[in-house]
């Protein structure tokens, strides 16, 4: 299915305001099985609007757009639909019954300005808005459907999950996308690059990658790919990128290491060059104790590591790199770390992963030091 989407409001093209609306979107419907192929951002300028209408919807079988439906004069969405689709505006008195309704619950009159809201272009059909008093509306025009919502993210999400998607999987929309998510760590995007772009993946099969730091996610989409070859492009991707493999599905690999972890079995952190990184991926733990300090040595033969329980500790930066530690009940895994990243808060989120990851290769069995290409190693140390 041919999706586009619209964002309205001279706060978005100027960038006062950061679109992320249309992000959200955008991953919202691809997790679906609904790819979008296009994305327009739009100023509150009638002829403007009304071009771009009228060219996405001979274009898109589903126009989402997003904005320009408040009760102020530059508030232009639904006389743009109006114009541009021959459907003059008509009074929904039903709407306009609920904004009064809305504003009496607060102990308020409705103000005069607000009837806009309720002035649509004629044979629309009305989707809930339960919280705004702008409604969003349907229209059809040939072979399109262009949804209009509010651009209030609060009010725009709440109507995409109740109003949008319940819609698209009645009216049996076909899913023509299937996506399959995976993440690596320790590898750069461009050595990964050259591990899986060298030759073509399966007809309709595209290999996406997005840098999440610390982390690079791979994307296997599929456009009416068939499970089987989605399962051999599954694989192929999986024995080039095994040994830097840290997560896979929708779920964060923090999570995801964390979520092995016994729940009776209490964390804890001290951090030095990560200064609280490792903490905020483990917030969501419950039974986190976490503790910050500058003292903390920078030789990993002088890093200590509790006798009983578990632990991951960070030491502080030296000139051999960052050393770490993984304790678990008197037993203890170390190794120093040579980070050399721009951003020190991004180069602080490489520190709190990889000591996660020796977390997590621990519970997995697999050696717990391991070799990130991006991250040489000066110094290790294992049990006795």
């Amino acid at each position: 299915m041919h999706i586009e989407i619209i964002s309205t409001g001279d706060e978005i093209v100027t960038g006062l305001v950061v679109d992320t609306n249309a992000a959200w979107l955008s991953a919202m419907l691809l997790e679906q099985g609904w790819q979008v192929r296009r994305r327009h951002t739009v100023g509150d300028n009638m002829a403007d609007l009304v071009s771009l209408l009228r060219e996405s919807a001979a274009r898109a079988e589903l126009v989402l757009v997003c904005g320009g439906l408040g009760p102020t004069a530059d508030d232009l969405t639904a006389q743009a639909a109006a114009e541009a689709f021959g459907a003059p505006l008509t009074l929904y008195p039903d709407w306009l019954d609920v904004i009064k309704a809305r504003y009496a619950s607060r102990g308020r009159p409705m103000p005069a300005s607000n009837e806009k809201q309720a002035w649509l272009p004629g044979g629309c059909e009305i989707l809930d808005n339960p919280v705004g008093t702008a409604c969003g509306f349907l229209v059809t025009h040939g072979q399109s459907r262009l949804v209009f919502t509010p651009g209030v993210p609060f009010e725009f999400k709440q109507m995409v999950r109740e109003q949008i998607l319940p819609r698209l999987r009645g009216a049996g929309s076909a899913r023509d996308t299937e996506l399959r998510r995976f993440y690596s760590f320790g590898i750069s995007e461009s050595a990964l690059s050259d591990k899986l772009d060298a030759s073509p993946w399966p007809e309709g099969i595209e290999l996406g990658y997005r840098s999440a730091m610390p982390l690079i996610e791979l994307k296997l989409i599929g456009h009416g790919a068939c499970p089987q070859d989605m399962d051999t492009a599954e694989a192929r991707l999986l024995d080039a990128i095994a040994p830097w493999l840290v997560g896979r599905g929708d779920e964060a690999p923090w999570l995801q290491i964390l979520a092995r972890l016994a729940e009776d079995q209490p964390l804890q952190l001290q951090e030095g060059a990560s200064q609280g990184a490792l903490l905020a991926l483990c917030r969501d733990r419950a039974g986190v104790s976490a503790g910050y300090r500058q003292d903390l040595p920078d030789d990993l033969a002088q890093l200590q590591g509790p006798a009983q329980g578990l632990a991951l500790t960070i030491g502080r930066a030296g000139a051999e790199g960052v050393p770490m530690l993984l304790s678990r009940d008197g037993r203890h895994w170390g190794q120093t770390l040579r980070l050399s990243h721009p951003d020190p808060e991004s180069g602080q989120r490489i520190l709190a992963f990889a000591a996660l990851d020796m977390l997590r290769r621990q519970q997995a069995g697999l050696p717990v030091i391991a070799d990130y290409p991006t991250l040489p190693r000066s110094a290790r140390r294992l049990p006795e």
